[in-house]
């Protein structure tokens, strides 16, 4: 009986061990995703980061390989701390300033407008493009939202 006990506490030993082993606790896996230069980017992409940050440079551009029809999209690093990300097309979807105000040349009239009306000692720190409008983030981490023509919509909890 002793020796069954201990073939059976070997055996499911084994197997856990095994099972622990062979599971990945990196969810972060960077299989979907491909460090490329600044030429690989879409033209449309190269000229924005000229024409709003001409005087930053890149520091990390990974290219990320996604499921859905366009294929992939771009997040960039630039050495000023801002983070954009682009879509397949180079059209630009994401832009974090990390606490840096965002150009209000990229922004939408109406949305500057607003946030200068009803809030003239903050900026637009981050700005999102979502299927409904826009995401923005003020200075003071207050989250606005927009519809896609700019219009304030509500404070986002």
């Amino acid at each position: 009986m002793k020796t069954f006990k201990n073939l059976f506490l070997a055996t499911f030993l084994a197997t856990g061990g095994l099972a622990l082993t062979s599971c990945s606790n990196d969810d972060n896996s960077s299989d979907n995703e491909t460090l490329i230069e600044a030429s690989a980017l879409p033209e449309l992409a190269r000229t924005f980061i000229a024409t709003h940050f001409p005087d930053a440079t890149y520091v990390r551009i990974e290219k990320q390989n996604v499921a859905d029809a366009d294929g992939s999209i771009y997040d960039v690093h630039l050495s000023n701390g801002f983070e954009i990300d682009f879509d397949a097309n180079g059209n630009w979807t994401d832009v974090d300033g990390n606490a840096n105000a965002i150009p209000t040349a990229i922004l939408p009239e109406t949305i500057t407008n607003y946030v200068t009306a009803n809030y003239p000692d903050l900026f637009i720190s981050t700005i999102e493009i979502e299927t409904t409008g826009y995401d923005v983030e003020l200075s003071n981490d207050l989250d606005l939202i927009f519809n896609s023509q700019g219009e304030f919509v509500r404070i986002s909890n």
